[in-house]
Parts: C-alpha cells; structure tokens; sequence
C-alpha cells in the first residue's frame, strides 16, 4: 500500500507540476501522512486530506558568480515571491530550504517550466487536512497539526485508525460489517481506506451553535454549551460550544478555545443536579411524590443555613411540589434522610467523580468531595444535593439525565457512530456503564420532570406535538470569598418525547447580565433548538404521559 501510494504521489507530481522533466532537483523528503476521512451520519464530508504546494531552494547550488541580482529578480519576479525572500533563502546553510508555502499550482509550473527559474528552485506537493465546514462542530471534530497529526477531538482519539499506517488493526472492527450507502461513494471510502462516521448531524449541529450564538448575544452571556444526545444510544448528534474556533487555522484562536468545555471544564450544576437526588430517594425507597413536606424556608446544618433561592417560605407541600418549585431546604432534608453512604453510592453510580469515558479526551473526572475525607460534613452533602459544592461537567450532567429517560440505564457517550474500512461500514456498539436505577424509579422520576414542565415553565407548548420532561438550574459561581459573584450559571436539561424518549438536552449559559434565572435564560433557548431538533431528526410527535 505504501508504495502504491508513492507512486500515486510521483504521479500527481509529474501530472501537475511536470518534476520528472528535471531529474537533477533536489526533492524535500516528505513522508505519505494520508488520513481517512470524517463524515456525519448522513455522510457530510467535515474532515478530509487535500494537497499544497510548497517551493524550496537549495543554496548549496547557489553560484553568484552565475545568478547575479539581476537573475535573481527576474527569478522572483517569475515565481511570485519577493526577491529579498529569494535572497534571503539563498544565504541559509544547508541544501533543502523552504522557500515560500501554501502557494499555487501556477507558481509550481513557474517554478518548473520558465528558463527564468534555476533548477535549483522546485516545488513539492504535501498533504493538508481541510474541514469544508469550516468551523462547524470544531470541538467535535478537532484539528491536526502540520505533520497531519491529530491534536483534538476525533482528529486525536482516532489517531490509530485515521492514518494508512495507523496501529488500529483492521481485527479490532466489530462484526461484519456493511456496505456503505450509495449517496456516500462521492466522498468515500477514502484513497487509505480508514474513515469515520460521526453520529453528529451536521444540520442539527449548525442550528445548535446559531441557537447558541444568539443567546449569548440575547442574555448578555459570557460563554456556553448546548449538547444533543441519543438516549438509546449516547451518540451526541450535536455539541456546541461558545466561544469556539476555526480548525482550518486554528493557530488564529487563542489557545483556551481549543479546549472542548462541555468535556473538559468543569461547573457547579445547581438544581439540575436535583434529577440525581430525587432518583436516589425513589430507588431507595425513603420518598414518594405525593408525601408532605413543611418548608420553612430555611434548614441549619452543620452551623450553616440554607435557604430557598429568592427567600421562598411555602410552607406545606408535597414531593411533585417541592421538585418543581425546586425547594433547596427539602433537597437538603432528603438528601440526609437517604444517608452518606447511599447518596454518594447514587451519585457515583450516575457518572459523576470520574470520566463519562467519551472518545473526544482529554476529560474532566469531575469534583466529588467524598465523606471518608476530613473535609466533609454534612453541610456539604446538604449542598450537594441542590448541586452546589460539587463540580460536574455538561456531558456528565446530560449523561445521567439521559440515564433517567433509559430506564435508569446509564451509557458511555460515542462521538464516533461506525469506522469504515475499504467501503465497508462497521457499526461500533453501545456501551452500556451499568443500571443505575430500577426502570420503575426513572418513570416515576420522568413524570415529576413532565410535571415540572407542564406546571411550572412553559407547560405543554414548549415543543408544540412533544410533551417535554425536564429540569432547570440556576447556580451561583464559587469564588475565593464563597459565593459573592452576583451572576449566575443558568442550565435546563430535558428529554423528549417523556413516554418515549429519544433525544436529550442540554442548555448551559454561563453569567447572563440580562437575567439570572434559568427559566428565564436556558428554558426557552432549549425549546428553540428543540423544536428544530424534532424536525431535522424527524421525531414522531407524542404527547402521551410516561
């Protein structure tokens, strides 16, 4: 294969920029650094190889005695390049110099064919990766470096199996595969024959960092993420970030953007956090929906109050109440009535204090202070439960709602939905974590989440033909001095259809100036993109209960 794909190379060579008429040149040395190509799951070409040219000089050769400046001039001048970057180069030590990059095949047939141009200039072909969406799904899909090694995302986890020379072997693929659908021969199998398909949909994908975009922009937000997941599967169909970057030139953006935030950085959740507390309450069998609970507004554990955001007092009410009236003080309650030891059993189970073990890398384990240490108490568990003191990241906390809407079984995100090897496509499967609730506990969980939202948020019309279930949370940000940022971290997470579910949300807003809350900040940027999400995936509406 290798050296087929030489020849190929001195081919392309010949064709283009004639090089076998000159065999005295002196050619750089470059390695076949061939990738396979990405694809989303309807086979939209996001990451392929293509070919620049590069000119090199050799001042070994240089006589000046025979190529006086006035040669020199007409040389540069021939090929398009300034005559001080000429004669600069020709000072260098050495015998191979690169003389100009990224320039045309019409500077290269200069170079080659005008008597102008010593043959001691010559140009070489050399492979570039090239996204044609340019900077759609840049997280997901990550970028290389100039020697065609990956670096981010995909591009990087599937280094070993991208590359012709790549250490996957072809004996690790599952079962035996299937041909790829007809519409995608355009674009595949690549000439390496190694390519991936991304579970991604790239329509969804551009209508996820719009939605994004303009909520930031809306809210006065600072940054953000937005995840879309297949419950059955954990395929994230869609993942973005703000702000983000161009992996075409991805030495443009400041570096910090590289870093995928809805897999790397970590947050205080808030209230959404809540779906892990109340799970863990049903499955252990200490609460009940419809049990009394007296809010007083304020609970002291520890020496430490807590309250109620915006000083609520309700007095009386029953467990669908309290979730969705998301009362801090009966969290806290019920968090200690389960016990240390079950509540971090529970909360460990859901994914959180270690890596979802997605293939996007490199992942934050997340924060998890643990009882068995010094520096818990049961004020933390307290605050825990109502997601504050506890640090999570976005594909956590999307994840273990996506366990709920399983039937309490919890999945390992894939970005990558199959590998395909000389045309053929093999499915990878879907790797399931473990059970975390009984079935049972998540339906009773998914219908306080519908009553949540029929009730309190924007009741049954959120996603007109879908009944909706779902959580909101509105964190405050840990500083140095405890908790004095007056903004905020706003985040709704939801699933839908609720008796059947198949696609999960999340909406993460981080410090919006024109309001704090999250049902005023993420609630109604998740409907927006779900409501396009059903379309583009095309969703069978259902409004039934689950």
């Amino acid at each position: 294969m290798l050296f087929i794909l030489v020849v190929l190379a001195q081919l392309v060579l010949a064709q283009f920029v004639n090089l076998a008429d000159r065999p005295e040149r002196v050619i750089a040395k470059t390695v076949d650094t061939s990738r396979g190509r990405i694809v989303d799951r309807s086979g939209t070409l996001l990451a392929t190889d293509s070919f620049i040219w590069e000119m090199y000089v050799d001042p070994s050769r240089y006589n000046p005695e025979n190529f006086p400046p006035e040669d020199a001039a007409a040389a540069a001048q021939q090929l398009g390049i300034d005559v001080a970057v000429l004669t600069a180069a020709l000072e260098q030590p050495g015998s191979v110099v690169q003389l100009a990059k990224d320039i045309t095949r019409e500077q290269c047939e200069a170079a080659d064919n005008d008597i102008a141009v010593p043959n001691w200039i010559w140009c070489d072909g050399k492979r570039k990766r090239t996204y044609p969406q340019g900077g759609l799904a840049a997280h997901v899909i990550g970028f290389t470096d100039r020697d065609q090694k990956g670096l981010a995302g995909v591009e990087a986890f599937y280094e070993p199996w991208l590359r012709t020379d790549g250490a996957w072997g072809t004996d690790q693929l599952t079962g035996q595969g299937e041909p790829i659908p007809h519409e995608w021969e355009l674009f595949l199998p690549s000439a390496g024959g190694r390519d991936v398909v991304l579970h991604l949909s790239a329509p969804l994908q551009y209508v996820v960092e719009r939605r994004l975009l303009d909520a930031l922009g809306r809210y006065d937000a600072s940054s953000g993420s937005i995840v879309v997941m297949d419950v059955r599967t954990g395929g994230v169909l869609a993942l973005a970030n703000w702000p983000t970057f161009d992996p075409n030139v991805y030495w443009n953006a400041e570096p910090h953007t590289w870093q995928n935030p809805a897999v790397s950085l970590l947050y205080e959740p808030g209230s959404v956090f809540k779906l892990v507390t109340y799970a863990t309450a049903l499955d252990t069998g200490i609460f009940t929906p419809d049990a009394q609970f007296n809010d007083t507004g304020e609970v002291v554990i520890s020496g430490q109050a807590i309250r109620n955001s915006q000083q609520r007092k309700l007095g009386w009410v029953t467990g669908w109440q309290a979730f969705a009236e998301s009362l801090n003080t009966i969290s806290a309650d019920v968090s200690l009535q389960i016990g240390r030891e079950s509540f971090y059993q529970y909360v460990r189970l859901f994914g959180f204090g270690r890596p979802t073990e997605i293939d996007l890398g490199p992942e934050a384990a997340g924060i998890v202070k643990r009882p068995d240490t010094g520096l818990w108490s049961q004020y933390d568990q307290a605050a825990n439960s109502f997601g504050q003191g506890i640090s999570v990241s976005p594909l956590q906390m999307v994840n273990a709602a996506a366990a709920v809407a399983n039937d309490g079984v919890l999945l390992q995100p894939q970005a990558a939905k199959a590998l395909i090897h000389n045309g053929v496509m093999h499915t990878l499967p879907v790797r399931v974590h473990q059970q975390v609730i009984r079935p049972e506990t998540a339906r009773t969980l998914t219908q306080m989440m519908v009553y949540t939202v029929d009730n309190y948020t924007s009741g049954k019309n959120l996603v007109p033909g879908f009944r909706v279930a779902g959580k909101t949370g509105t964190a405050e940000i840990p500083e140095q001095a405890g908790y004095t940022n007056p903004l905020t971290i706003t985040s709704f997470v939801g699933f839908l259809p609720a008796a059947d579910p198949e696609i999960v949300i999340l909406v993460k807003i981080n410090e919006p100036r024109k309001s704090r809350w999250a049902e005023q900040v993420a609630l109604p940027v998740f409907g927006e993109v779900a409501r396009e999400a059903v379309q583009i995936l095309r969703l069978t509406p259902n409004v039934d209960m689950p």
